[in-house]
């Protein structure tokens, strides 16, 4: 595989931007590594994915299960608990199969699924019943194990806000429009309602944004790839969906009771979570210079 193709050098970039010099050591180790999981493997390493913030994801072929995916990790952790959510989620069907984990080298080899071009990037309307039975299948069949990885909703939490709000804060035009004060307000929510125990925790995607959902086909359904498996309130994997493909508050709340009552949890928790990340997801469309009306929307139901 050619490492200094276009898109190869733009996952390094996004990988550099992410992980700092950490990325540099680490992708100077590829070429090597790739050698010998291809010969351990039996691979034929075939053209990147290009997609990813977090990992390079390569297109390979198993000699023994045929099409797969590739994906390796300047950090080791992340993979580690990718690994273990994906295997825990295994008997649901809908996510990729683990084929190989190689811990050291932060590896995963992966079942690959026919349609890899996620929902977000088509922008794919679904029905929020397969949204529901995505999410209930994962949580249903999901070991809510901190280890391995794996960590408390807390901590994604604190990780999800720390990283926005320090990349929000090096945009003077978004933070003009979305105050950085407004993110802190969802933050003290967030925390609130993670630290809340009301609720039988789950094994979460914590993830799970149309981004990061392939269509799998009839015989399999929605699939769900690249999680932050963390272990928390189950309403947390819903709040994308209640927003995807509808600038119209007036239909977040209907939204977000069918898939309540689907999932069976409280409704008014769905809400809040999306209270939580309104201003967060208000400040992301700030920087893509979207409509002002849709901005100020995410920002009524914010704190």
């Amino acid at each position: 595989m050619d490492l200094s193709s276009v898109v190869t050098e733009d996952t390094r970039r996004r990988l550099r931007a992410r992980f700092g010099a950490r990325a540099e050591v680490w992708w100077e180790r590829l070429p090597d590594v790739l050698d010998q999981l291809a010969a351990r493997w039996e691979l034929s390493i075939g053209d990147p994915v290009g997609r990813g913030n977090t990992s390079l994801v390569v297109r390979c072929r198993s000699a023994s299960r045929g099409p797969a995916i590739l994906k390796l990790a300047p950090d080791e952790t992340l993979a580690a608990a990718e690994a273990a959510a994906l295997r825990s989620w295994e008997p649901s069907g809908h996510a990729p199969r683990v084929w190989g984990h190689d811990e050291a080298a932060g590896a995963l080899l992966l079942e690959a699924i026919s349609n890899e071009m996620p929902l977000g990037a088509s922008r794919t309307q679904v029905k929020l019943s397969d949204v529901a039975e995505l999410i209930g299948s994962l949580h249903r069949s999901g070991s809510p194990v901190i280890g391995d990885g794996v960590v408390s909703l807390a901590d994604r939490v604190e990780f999800i806000y720390g990283f926005w709000t320090e990349r929000h804060s090096r945009d003077p035009d978004a933070s003009q429009v979305v105050p950085v004060t407004r993110l802190s307000r969802g933050h003290e929510l967030a925390r609130a309602l993670a630290a809340e125990d009301q609720v039988a925790p789950v094994l979460l995607h914590g993830d799970l944004h149309p981004g990061n959902v392939l269509d799998g086909g009839v015989s399999r359904g929605l699939v769900a790839i690249d999680p932050r498996p963390c272990v928390g309130d189950p309403a947390f994997d819903a709040v994308d969906w209640v927003f995807w493909l509808t600038d119209d508050p007036g239909c977040w709340e209907p939204r977000a009771r069918e898939l309540a009552a689907a999932l069976s949890v409280d409704y008014q928790r769905v809400l809040d979570w999306c209270a939580a990340f309104a201003a967060m997801l208000a400040a992301g469309r700030a920087a893509r210079g979207e409509p002002a009306g849709h901005i100020e929307a995410l920002l009524r139901l914010a704190p």
